[in-house]
């Protein structure tokens, strides 16, 4: 199997964004801290959530996904070993470590699998888990934990504002004895709903969106439907598909929390036009370099949109200079760009782009998620046929992206 794309096209259309991947997988694992049964509606069908139903199924769970509504019933899971094979095919599972810890106050879990972007260690989660105190056994391949008495409150200050750890502390601190702090938490979004979402359950939560998240131990939380947040990572993904190509395009995405990705596409040449719930986007002049930009953590510009800008800054009229401080194995796309004609260095964390006039078709390969999907928009602006194999990769973060660009004019399908 391998997509197709047959590049030089412009993009014109309306889409509407699918449900946030990054906000659902913490959410899935947070629905099962209460019992009975949780629906999200407007849930995303990649294979991302498949892999997460199939782990909390494997636990005991009941679940099930139709016309993007995923319902979860805790039934009658138990604490028990989280087998490795499964940890390892999704990297949000280690969210599983904060789950079991809250409700089962023990859990035995392999070291967590996903894209090879970097190592993303656990230890701010391990940390943070002794505070709390947890009586934590790092085997070779796997954590055995357990609390010794009941799981309590702690304060901790995390080195580095890290999504999954913040959310791992969350879904543990929520039923814990007495009040939890966390210092230098992370901002995202999908940190945002996740609080929101274990709120509207019941929990006490305080300071969700600022650094400094307060919460207070809750007994028990309960069942509820929760409509699911956009996702802002494919919104960017189809808009700098339109940065890349030329064209104007409407989406159906809300503007919240795109302050940077909109300002990002301004600087590339586009205009941006926001009306409630919908952006416009239009781009007719030729893309502009960007001289510097420093990926971060929210608000700033996110690690995971990384990949698509370097695929239009190929194009570009001057140089551009992108700046990775998130995760240290983002450039490995920039081998696949280079057969397609594009003039990139990279040194250490730091990618410089000559932009060239044209891109060439070629077999490519995928090497994690988003540079899937930034391969995607490099094949779409490149002249000619393109060949991008190992796609399972794009389908663990994007529903129907081929019928997507597609109904953007863009000539793509799967062979």
């Amino acid at each position: 199997m391998a997509i197709v794309v047959n590049g030089g096209k412009q993009v014109f259309g309306t889409l509407s964004i699918q449900g946030s991947k990054n906000a659902v997988l913490p959410i899935m694992v947070a629905a099962l801290l209460a019992e009975g049964q949780t629906t999200i509606t407007h849930c995303p069908d990649i294979s991302d959530v498949r892999a997460m139903i199939e782990v909390l199924e494997s636990l005991g769970a009941v679940a099930s996904l139709a016309e993007g509504n995923l319902s979860l019933d805790s039934g009658s899971m138990k604490a028990k070993k989280i087998c490795q094979r499964k940890v390892q095919d999704i990297r949000a599972s280690i969210l599983l470590m904060g789950f079991s810890l809250g409700r089962f106050q023990q859990v035995t879990i392999a070291y967590p699998g996903g894209c090879s972007i970097g190592e993303r260690p656990i230890d701010f989660h391990i940390d943070a888990f002794r505070r709390m105190g947890v009586i934590i056994d790092e085997q070779e391949n796997e954590l055995v934990c357990r609390c010794q008495n009941r799981l309590h409150g702690a304060d901790i200050v995390l080195p580095f504002p890290s999504v999954g750890a913040t959310e791992n502390i969350l879904l543990a601190a929520v039923l814990a004895e007495g009040k939890t702090t966390i210092e230098n938490a992370a901002r995202e979004p999908e940190v945002i709903e996740l609080a929101a979402f274990l709120r509207h359950m019941g929990a006490d939560i305080q300071g969700e969106g600022t650094s400094r998240i307060q919460i207070t131990g809750k007994k028990r939380l309960q069942a509820i439907t929760w409509q699911l947040s956009q996702d802002r990572i494919v919104f960017l993904t189809y808009a700098m598909l339109l940065a890349g190509c030329g064209g104007n395009a409407n989406f159906q995405m809300s503007p919240r929390y795109l302050s940077k990705e909109l300002y990002v596409l301004e600087k590339l040449g586009c205009e941006c036009t926001i009306q409630n719930d919908n952006i416009h986007i239009c781009r007719r002049r030729a893309i502009r370099p960007i001289h510097y930009l420093s990926t971060g953590p929210y608000p700033e510009y996110p690690t995971d949109g990384q990949s698509l800008l370097l695929a239009v800054l190929t194009k570009a009229q001057g140089n551009s200079t992108i700046e990775e401080t998130v995760f240290e194995n983002r450039f490995q796309m920039i081998g696949q760009l280079r057969a397609m004609g594009a003039n990139i260095d990279a040194v250490s964390n730091r990618a410089r782009v000559i932009g060239v006039t044209k891109l060439h078709g070629a077999h490519v390969e995928t090497p994690d998620l988003r540079s899937g999907a930034g391969l995607l928009i490099a094949a779409a602006m490149a002249d000619g046929e393109s060949y991008i194999t190992n796609e399972g990769y794009i389908a663990r973060g994007y529903e129907n992206i081929v019928e997507n660009m597609c109904a953007l004019g863009v000539d793509v399908y799967t062979k």
